[in-house]
């Protein structure tokens, strides 16, 4: 299944905290790989650490649950819960109903979930929580989700976030996992409606779910009109130089992409281009990509996703559930395509790692490969932990796949000991 929810379980880490410089004393100086200059200015891990490898990552320590597309391995990441404490609801008078009145007028990015339609499948629910490790808290998320009908989120940057859910939160399931993570909610009216975010936010939303609804920006206008008929929406306005994707894509300014999990299955949405000419490239390289993945796995992943262009404007669409599930849509994912469509769906959002490499690349690394050939093919990785104390050295390095899931490849004296984890 192509959707899998990342922002969810990046909102446990707002606000977002970012890495510092190291401090090279104590056991740092050990375990930090960035502190490999100052234990031995002569050794390898010293040049990769000048040539800018181990620089630190401006995102969330909060890493997502197994929430990417299937076909690779899965790996908890659900951070430990704090010891419960006693918490006080906070209540809040509940204006309408109408509860896309929270978005902000000047969005930059919405996205909306319908829980209710989505665990009415049993289908969906194996393909969005499979197995793996970390069950029992695996579970405790997938309790939080069911007590949800909706959740809906809008941001503005650079940090205005604010969470609308709707659902049955009686049993406190959702309300604790947030408790958990040092977040607060607001309860709206009872024990049906909950908000999260920080004071200023939830404070500017209650005073808008107070108010007429506006028409407000092209991103709130187009999120309402998908939630007519979808269940699952993202919309996104991307600002100049937000997107570091391929050249091809840089030049989207405002993107909406709309899923039917229920029912007639399929997508479909839009791109807007800078210029016209921008559209067109755009549009071969969707050409490019659907050619280069029949090419490489035999499948051809997104066959089905049809492409049309108006000036600025490209329009796609991809009827039945061939890139929502099955072989199809994880080869798609799995390639060079799922890592561009990561990076226009999440470009601007806090939190989210910017850099992310194509699973399949992650499956080409093997035990025995050298440091250096795994730089060339996947590129930096996100993090690193080293132990330096040891006879044989070790490290660890972290990379981020499309939408949600966290791989780690260790290496011992510059040797990779075996596939991704």
């Amino acid at each position: 299944m192509l959707v899998r929810y990342p922002i969810l379980i990046a909102l446990l880490g707002v606000p977002f905290a970012a890495h510092g410089q190291p401090n090279c004393t104590g056991l740092a100086l050990d375990f930090d790989a960035r502190c490999g200059c100052v234990k031995d200015p002569s050794s390898k891990l010293c040049e990769l650490v000048k040539a800018g490898a181990y620089e630190p990552v401006d995102f969330s320590k909060v890493k997502p649950l197994n929430l990417g597309w299937g076909g690779m391995p899965a790996r908890s990441a659900v951070p430990s819960a704090q010891p419960a404490r006693p918490q006080t609801a906070r209540v809040v008078p509940l204006a309408t109903k109408d509860y896309l009145r929270f978005l902000h007028p000047n969005a930059q990015l919405v996205a909306g979930f319908y829980f209710e339609k989505v665990f009415q499948s049993a289908e969906l629910m194996g393909s969005l929580f499979g197995q793996g490790e970390g069950q029992d808290a695996r579970m405790k998320v997938i309790g939080a989700l069911k007590e949800m009908d909706h959740l809906w989120l809008s941001f503005v940057a650079p940090s205005d976030v604010v969470v609308l859910m709707t659902g049955k939160f009686e049993q406190g399931i959702a309300a604790g996992l947030f408790y958990s993570q040092g977040v607060r909610p607001v309860f709206l009216g009872g024990a049906r409606v909950m908000m999260i975010g920080s004071e200023p936010s939830i404070q500017a939303a209650l005073a808008r779910l107070a108010k007429p609804a506006s028409g407000g920006g092209w991103v709130a206008r187009r999120a309402r009109e998908l939630s007519q008929n979808h269940e699952t929406w993202i919309v996104n306005e991307l600002p100049a130089g937000a997107n570091h994707g391929a050249a091809a894509l840089q030049s989207i300014r405002q993107f909406a992409l709309g899923f039917r999990l229920t029912g007639e299955m399929g997508l479909d949405g839009e791109a807007v281009a800078d210029s016209e000419a921008n559209a067109e490239k755009i549009a071969l390289w969707v050409d490019h990509m659907k050619a280069a993945i029949r090419e490489k796995t035999g499948v051809g992943a997104l066959d089905s996703l049809t492409v049309e262009r108006a000036g600025v404007t490209l329009r796609f669409a991809a009827k039945g559930d061939t890139l929502l599930d099955g072989e199809a849509g994880k080869a798609a994912m799995n390639s060079d395509f799922g890592v561009e469509l990561y990076a226009v769906i999440m470009a601007g959002f806090p939190g989210m790692p910017a850099r992310t490499v194509a699973g399949d690349k992650l499956m080409a690394v093997k035990a025995g490969m050298k440091r250096e050939e795994v730089l060339s093919l996947l590129g930096r990785p996100l993090a690193v932990s080293a132990i330096q104390g040891l006879d044989v050295p070790r490290e660890t390095w972290t990379y981020q796949a499309p939408f949600g899931k966290q791989l780690t490849v260790r290496l011992d004296g510059g040797v990779v000991t075996g596939p991704p984890r």
